[in-house]
């Protein structure tokens, strides 16, 4: 289910908790070749100029068959994937990292693809080397790579999220590439991250979602150093073979199909095959791994001493400071990441941060941990995955399992979950949602496993709505329609966003534009009104309208009729895209939603009260009608109970969402005997 009503169209993904702050960035250079990093300590190399080399003698050779026919059918954007070649070898603190790939262009939208090549790599730590590019054109081999032809550019891809990393790409441009070229091309890369102390890391993708004729991976790991392996999704084992002082992990796959994901399907859910590999044990390991980049300064600099000590002042309490230390920091240092080098995972010392006054999440995390602890309140690091969420579970215990960092506080025993990036939060702590990431590793020596995060009532995403068709001034003048809209919790703090990064005209008009494709009559009596309750995280808006055309001519059957219309609830009741499907859908959960909807009448009107129920294992709905002489009353409610449908239930959500629809919408009807006279 997409939020689809007017609020959600207007909500701005620009709440910094939706910015994908990469915390433990792994390997930016493959982002693009579906390929996890694997990280250890070295010599940071500081150039980023590429060079040209035989392969390394460690590599396997793979040679790039080529079929008679390709699977037309299957592919996307005119590229058939012939050979996916992976090979890293790991010694000692050292990595080297091999990448051949080999694609066939079917048509012309394919030679556009197949012509740019483009590798991403981070020059702070990391040296590429490229072996060869070349074009196979019938029984030819054409030599395309020069280092005149390799254009190195500043390619900061995160800026939209406010993310600065330093990496760079190399980028080759090959001419005369025809339909039925095949382009060739392999490169290495050499370097690590010394963040990660040592130890290395990383994924191999099986599948796809497009074919691939050839899938091939290979891994060097020490002899006598100890590696944990993960299969998902019924990847096979790898075949294992001894080699002077290395185990060779090999895993091959053969006319690999395609493996599409719908958009819908929850973040959570990756069905593709893959293998996890590395030598962190468990998740204790990883939090040990973690805990010195979050040790806390012993001492404060003067600017920070001032603030913990103005809030130790200001607010007696714990939870009053908890929330204070919580608001300066989103409040006072805005959401800016540089993490170049190290720099991707080590957050940088609080007082540097307030000196800036801007950070991303690893330093605002820091600084919050700082002033907290200054302030008497037991808090931790939580580690945590924004976009997988609870699919962290599923993965083998690694840093590269985590793309954002939070903060666990405890007070009386009840852990509060806090997101300093979050744009700035009102209300007291019971008051103030929490993320809802599903599970994180809490950064402590102690800890020996992820803890799930509860769903609590702070998590709750609820809106209070009441909408008013005053048509009480007579059945042949226009109506007034007023909507009052009341949230809570997250509600508000998303509505809060919106209103600090939107115009309000323009936000006006879309909100009346909304309305006016189920009443076209629809004008503007006045602009909405907005009382902010900060104290208790509610907000309420007010909007007012006039319905010129509220009672509609129907000439034919001599009457006037009025629709009254539920478009905010019937948002939440859309079929889904695909209803036939092999993937669950993503459900927008927890969600509690309230509409009352009132029309008063210009006399007395007669109406039989009706109610109805849809229960489904995804979500519960109620619609009554009730009425008094001259006023009719709608209630209804939506609330959310699964975060997901599963494909076998799919049938059964699709018919309840039916029903739902079905059960909205409501007709006023009265007859006029003389209307054909009167309008000729």
């Amino acid at each position: 289910m997409t939020r689809s009503n007017k609020f959600f169209l207007m909500a701005k993904t620009t709440d910094s908790m939706h910015k994908i702050c990469i915390l433990f960035r792994i390997l930016l250079a493959l982002l693009l070749v579906n390929l996890t990093n694997v990280g250890y300590a070295a010599t940071p190399n500081t150039s980023d100029s590429p060079t040209i080399t035989l392969v390394p003698a460690w590599v396997k050779p793979v040679e790039v068959e080529i079929p008679a026919n390709a699977p037309a059918d299957k592919v996307s954007q005119g590229v058939y994937y012939l050979l996916s070649d992976r090979q890293v070898r790991v010694e000692g603190p050292d990595r080297h990292y091999f990448w051949h790939v080999a694609s066939k262009a079917l048509n012309e939208k394919g030679v556009e693809r197949v012509a740019n090549i483009e590798i991403r790599f981070d020059p702070s730590y990391q040296t590429l080397m490229l072996h060869s590019v070349s074009l196979r054109r019938g029984d030819r081999i054409i030599p395309k790579l020069s280092l005149a032809a390799v254009k190195v550019l500043q390619r900061e891809k995160e800026l939209d999220y406010l993310i600065f990393d330093g990496s760079k790409t190399a980028n080759i441009f090959l001419e005369d590439v025809r339909v039925g070229d095949v382009v060739e091309y392999a490169y290495s890369l050499k370097g690590n991250n010394p963040v990660f102390g040592g130890r290395s890391f990383g994924q191999f993708d099986m599948q796809w979602a497009v074919p691939v004729h050839k899938v091939f991976a290979r891994l060097l790991w020490p002899a006598g150093r100890e590696l944990f392996l993960k299969n998902l999704n019924d990847t096979q084992p790898s075949a294992v073979h001894e080699l002077p002082g290395f185990l060779e992990h090999e895993w091959v796959g053969r006319e690999v199909d395609g493996l599409r994901v719908s958009n819908d399907a929850p973040a959570w859910f990756d069905p593709y095959p893959s293998v996890q590999w590395g030598d962190f044990k468990d998740w204790a390991a990883v939090a040990q791994w973690a805990v010195p980049l979050y040790q806390v300064p012993t001492q404060l600099d003067a600017d920070l001493r001032t603030e913990v000590d103005r809030i130790a002042r200001e607010f007696p309490t714990a939870n009053e400071r908890l929330v204070a230390a919580l608001q300066y920091v989103q409040r006072s240092i805005r959401y800016l990441g540089v993490e170049v080098g190290a720099g991707s995972h080590a957050p940088n010392p609080p007082s540097l941060v307030m000196t800036r006054r801007f950070g991303d999440c690893k330093d605002k995390t820091l600084l919050t941990l700082t002033m907290l602890k200054a302030l008497g309140i037991d808090a931790r690091a939580a580690l945590v995955n924004t976009q997988t969420r609870r699919g962290i579970l599923d993965q083998r215990p690694s840093p590269g399992v985590f793309n954002h960092v939070m903060v666990r506080a405890t007070l009386d025993g009840v852990d509060y979950w806090m997101d300093p990036t979050r744009s700035p939060q009102a209300g007291e702590l019971k008051t103030i949602s929490q993320p809802r990431f599903g599970a994180a590793l809490v950064v402590d020596s102690a800890s020996q496993d992820l803890q799930r995060i509860p769903e609590v009532a702070a998590t709750l995403y609820t809106r209070k709505m009441l909408f008013v068709f005053d048509a009480q001034a007579g059945i042949d003048q226009p109506a007034n329609f007023t909507i009052t809209s009341l949230m809570e919790g997250a509600s508000a703090e998303e509505m809060r966003n919106t209103l600090a990064s939107e115009n309000a005209e323009e936000l006006q008009k879309r909100y009346l534009n909304y309305y006016a494709r189920y009443y076209p009559g629809i004008t503007l009596k006045s602009a909405f009104s907005v009382s902010d309750n900060s104290a208790s995280n509610q907000m309420t808006i007010t909007e007012r309208y006039t319905i010129s055309d509220f009672w509609v001519k129907q000439v034919e059957k001599k009457r006037r009729q009025a629709q009254i219309e539920f478009p905010d609830m019937l948002s939440y009741f859309r079929a889904p895209t695909d209803v036939i499907r092999k993937e669950p859908l993503s459900v927008n959960h927890p969600m509690d939603i309230q509409h009352t909807t009132k029309v008063l009448l210009p006399d007395d009107w007669t109406v039989k009260p009706e109610s109805a129920t849809v229960k489904d294992p995804a979500f519960e709905f109620t619609n009554s009608m009730a009425s008094t002489p001259r006023t009719v009353t709608f209630t209804n409610r939506f609330r959310t109970l699964a975060d997901h449908v599963s494909a076998a239930n799919m049938g059964r959500y699709a018919a309840n969402l039916k029903l739902a629809r079905e059960a909205l919408g409501y007709q006023f009807s009265r007859a006029e005997p003389n209307m054909e006279a009167a309008s000729q």
